[in-house]
């Protein structure tokens, strides 16, 4: 075969390929391929946009506004700000019933213990609570001392001190590790074995206070409870002892020192000893919180008479 004679047609652009001339369906099909490829991909993206924004729309309906119950605590918790208190417990004791796993139940359980304890003054169901409280919540050092401190108080005030003993004593295991909550705990229990004439618990406990102290002031505070409790029931010299070994501590505060001087004094009045008393409340005068309080015990004091003057040897004659 001659290839020469294989020549292109005559029309046909050597560089496109396309017949010169021809301007039919064919060609405007070619060029429409390329724009019908630019309208695909925009309506891509514009479905991909429309599939996002669906994605944060149901996100949106999902979150925690929708849960069961939102209105409940949210509810509750306006009635509350505006002292609404009754309606406030009805929405928090729902949303503990809704919400079994709900991430606002220790603010529903402190609130409804609030408004028993202090609110109310319905120290039995306060009790009820709190027990409740303890069962959920009671895996958690901290909550498990709070729970129980407000407790002891609760049986406290109910006359129940055995069940006050018991929550205090459960405060103490649960404050192994909390320096600051054992000593809450040690006052509060020393203050209800005091409350029931058992002076030996109380001093085993505030010595034992005193002993644990992280800092000179917690320290100060047992010691001076201790030093109160002797002298109720009039033993003075333990007492006097507990106030000095308080008043040699360094960085403690002033009220402390000087309730404490004052409590000194008073031992030294009942010992008849007037000049250590005299002296003890004039160290105070501008410092104790009621001056008027001073110059009236002062004045009640019986006449001192001045220290005689020592006397002198005279100096020899060289």
């Amino acid at each position: 075969m001659d290839v020469g004679s294989c020549r292109r047609p005559e029309g046909v652009s050597p560089r496109t390929g396309r017949i010169q001339g021809l301007s039919g369906p064919a060609e405007s099909v070619a060029e429409g391929i390329p724009k019908r490829n630019q309208i695909r991909d925009q309506m891509y993206r514009t479905l991909i946009i429309i599939v996002l924004f669906a994605s944060l729309l149901i996100g949106a309906a999902c979150t925690p506004n929708d849960s069961p119950g939102h209105e409940d605590i949210e509810r509750a918790r306006e009635s509350y700000s505006q002292g609404l208190y009754l309606e406030s417990e009805k929405d928090y004791e729902r949303y503990l019933q809704v919400e079994p796993q709900g991430e606002f139940r220790r603010e529903a359980w402190d609130k409804l213990s609030v408004i028993a304890v202090e609110i109310k003054g319905d120290y039995d169901r306060a009790v009820v609570l709190l027990e409740a409280m303890y069962l959920e919540l009671g895996t958690d050092p901290d909550d498990a001392w709070r729970i129980m401190d407000q407790l002891g108080d609760v049986y406290a005030q109910l006359g129940n001190r055995a069940k006050a003993i018991e929550s205090f004593d459960k405060c103490l295991m649960h404050a192994i590790d909390s320096p600051q909550n054992t000593y809450t705990t040690q006052l509060r229990m020393a203050k209800l074995y005091r409350s029931m004439g058992n002076y030996e618990l109380v001093a085993a406990t505030l010595e034992n206070c005193a002993d644990s102290a992280i800092d000179n002031e917690s320290k100060a505070k047992c010691l001076y409870q201790l030093a109160q409790s002797y002298s109720f029931i009039s033993n003075w010299k333990q007492s006097k002892r507990a106030l000095e070994t308080l008043l040699s501590l360094d960085d403690v505060s002033e009220d402390t020192h000087v309730l404490s001087v004052f409590l000194l004094a008073d031992i030294y009045d009942n010992e008849r000893n007037y000049a250590k008393t005299k002296e003890l409340l004039e160290s105070i005068m501008t410092t104790y919180p009621n001056p008027k309080v001073i110059e009236s015990r002062l004045s009640s004091l019986p006449y001192i008479p001045p220290a005689p003057d020592t006397p002198v040897p005279p100096k020899s004659k060289k």
